[in-house]
């Protein structure tokens, strides 16, 4: 068990852990270390931290090299499954017996490590979200509420409807029919006095409204 073994619960980048366990399902090295996770490009900077969780999970023994337990990380199917479930409830043993089921929720579960695994808040806060992570990918149960989180997390933002076109105003009865006119500043136009040019806008509005009338026969 991780407690008796001395070893601080896993408080570093969830990403980067979760990665060396998906690492250590496709190769078989005979040591990880820092240098190890730096080759393959894991948890920079924080290669450490992602050791020291491996080594809580009892997959690495105290000298880096792969145990027993690593070689049920190969598997696939419910015997996976099952062999990561054992994983988790082993190493978090202390955790699974304080908490079950319904009363395993984000802050019990951060509470816990406060209390019973002496972290800071940040370190507590980090802890949380690698064993939330682990417990969905094992598929172990936890509070309906925290489980609840991820799928509001993953559930996409709700499409805004499509304003239907605007109709037209409908024009009073009578009433003179407005239209939005469009002009092409020709030579001609631009040398005509404001007489000539008021008499063109007067036979274009004459032309529109019997235009219209005709339509509505």
């Amino acid at each position: 068990m991780a407690a008796e073994r001395g070893l601080v619960p896993p408080y570093g980048p969830t990403s980067g852990m979760l990665q060396a366990l998906q690492l250590m399902r496709k190769t078989t090295p005979q040591r990880v270390d820092s240098d190890f996770l730096r080759s393959n490009r894991i948890a920079p900077g924080n290669e450490y931290k992602v050791v020291g969780a491996l080594k809580f999970l009892g997959v690495l023994d105290a000298d880096g090299h792969p145990t027993e337990k690593s070689h049920f990380l190969k598997t696939r199917g419910a015997t996976y499954t099952l062999a990561l479930q054992e994983i988790v409830r082993s190493a978090y043993r202390g955790l699974f017996t304080s908490l079950r089921g319904k009363d395993a929720t984000r802050e019990n579960i951060y509470n816990h490590f406060v209390t019973q695994g002496g972290l800071g808040a940040e370190m507590a806060a980090k802890a949380t979200r690698f064993f939330i992570q682990l417990c969905r990918l094992a598929t172990i149960e936890i509070a309906p509420e925290v489980q609840a989180a991820r799928g509001e997390r993953k559930r996409r933002s709700p499409r805004p409807h499509k304003k239907p076109p605007l109709k037209p105003a409908a024009q009073p009865t009578g009433a003179e029919p407005t239209f939005p006119l469009v002009f092409a500043l020709t030579p001609e136009i631009a040398d005509m006095d404001q007489e000539k040019l008021t008499e063109l806008f007067r036979k274009m509005r004459t032309a529109l409204r019997e235009s219209l009338a005709e339509e509505g026969d």
